[in-house]
């Protein structure tokens, strides 16, 4: 499945709780966004989110491994969508 390789990509498989994640997630709109960055900071939740300034409803997360589920549990609730980033080459 798709999303189980993405998923895996994002939040690689580690037995150290305070490993670091990353992720992509694009929502629906910019207010999306903010609602989401309000229950995390009013919760237990230590990821750094980073908007994109490219796409306002969409933004950049660093989570602890630990936080991952929770994290993803709350993400989903808002309909945001995991998205690959892809891997560009830089030529000399």
């Amino acid at each position: 499945m798709k999303e189980e390789l993405l998923y895996s990509i994002i939040f690689p498989e580690d037995e150290d709780p305070n490993f670091i994640n990353y992720g992509y997630f694009i929502g629906r709109n910019k207010r999306s966004v903010y609602k989401l960055k309000a229950i995390i900071n009013e919760g237990e939740l230590n990821p750094i989110i980073i908007c994109d300034g490219n796409k306002e409803n969409a933004f950049f997360a660093k989570v602890f491994k630990n936080e991952v589920d929770k994290f993803l549990k709350i993400v989903s609730e808002f309909n945001f969508k995991q998205v690959n980033i892809k891997k560009y080459q830089t030529h000399c």
